[in-house]
């Protein structure tokens, strides 16, 4: 089924998020759609993440069994390249990005809508995809509106939009070959 350009499914994204963890190598983040409520306990708060097995930061996140998410603000569409265009497995893709280190060692960056870390609590296999239930352990209040997919595009540029497109039709097609779905 392909949705067009504003379908209501991209209702159901939330905000641009960067999702760190840390490793051997050290921090990692990624760009992140799949961010959402798993409580309605406020003593408890939950969020289920989700992260595509291809992206270094799912493997990072697996490992260490922590994370932390920086909902991103409005004006950050800086950190969609260097998060979301390049592998932390060629490199390490933080440097000259504006981050503090949680003290797991997973990066919050400055200027987001707010931020949170985490510990994963149990994982859900989705084929293409590992959906991690973590445990909310601190929260920050931050500036700004959040950052929107709708939002960014009309910002980050064609070129951008261009190299990001190249990008998604690969990581969709080896999603679609790894996916659960329907039999």
């Amino acid at each position: 089924m392909t949705q067009p350009a504003g379908s209501v499914l991209s209702l159901f994204w939330s905000p641009l998020c960067a999702v760190g963890s840390h490793g051997p190598a050290g921090p990692n983040a990624q760009i992140c759609l799949s961010v959402l409520g798993a409580s309605i306990v406020p003593e408890r708060p939950r969020l289920l993440v989700a992260l595509w097995k291809g992206n270094y930061t799912h493997d990072l996140v697996h490992a260490a069994g922590t994370l932390a998410i920086t909902v991103l603000a409005e004006g950050q569409e800086g950190l969609l390249a260097p998060l979301g265009l390049q592998s932390g497995r060629e490199r390490p893709k933080l440097g000259g990005l504006e981050c503090r280190l949680t003290p797991e060692g997973d990066p919050v960056f400055a200027g987001g809508a707010g931020w949170l870390r985490g510990r994963v609590i149990d994982t859900f296999d989705l084929g293409d995809a590992t959906a991690f239930l973590t445990a909310v352990d601190e929260t920050g209040a931050g500036e700004g509106t959040p950052l929107r997919w709708q939002t960014a595009q009309r910002v980050v540029g064609e070129a951008f939009l261009a190299r990001w497109a190249e990008k998604s039709a690969r990581d969709r097609a080896a999603a679609e070959r790894a996916m659960r779905w329907l039999a």
